[in-house]
């Protein structure tokens, strides 16, 4: 998988319902976190993948009845679940051409929209406040809302 789909497909499983600064957020919080190397190797897979696929959710977690459930551990089966996600995702053609547009202008440096320039070179955390808490997730560390996500520095 290319660093490009990769990050495309972070942003796909993260934000697909979400508006087009929400895709782009996403994408600027990997970017973050590689060049800051929080929570990362600084490469892409390095960054995504981050701690058995716990730093994003869809790499190891679904949600069932409600509730994050385990269904890959360790990087054989997190890649294989990823490879299988970047198929089903790309059935999804024009939600996939989104995710890659976006993606690929946020790591050009060329995407703008006005929520997502709330987003700053230190957000490297977010969570979807109805599904998901997280003891870092406090006010002096929020950055910016867009849609269902909340956005924060480490």
């Amino acid at each position: 998988m290319t660093d490009a789909d990769l990050i495309a497909l972070c942003v796909f499983q993260e934000a697909n319902l979400e508006p087009d600064d929400g895709l782009a957020a996403v994408a600027r919080v990997v970017m973050n976190r590689m060049r800051l190397r929080f929570q990362s190797d600084g490469s892409v897979a390095g960054t995504v993948f981050h701690a058995n696929g716990t730093a994003f959710s869809w790499a190891a977690f679904e949600m069932v009845e409600g509730r994050y459930s385990r269904v890959a551990d360790g990087p054989v089966e997190i890649e294989a679940r990823a490879a299988d996600l970047l198929a089903k995702a790309q059935r999804f053609h024009d939600a996939w051409a989104r995710a890659q547009r976006i993606a690929s202008q946020v790591r050009a440096g060329l995407y703008a929209g006005v929520a997502f320039m709330q987003v700053t070179g230190d957000t490297v955390l977010y969570l979807n406040p109805a599904i998901a808490d997280a003891p870092w997730a406090v006010a002096d560390k929020f950055v910016c809302r867009i849609g269902h996500h909340s956005f924060f520095r480490a």
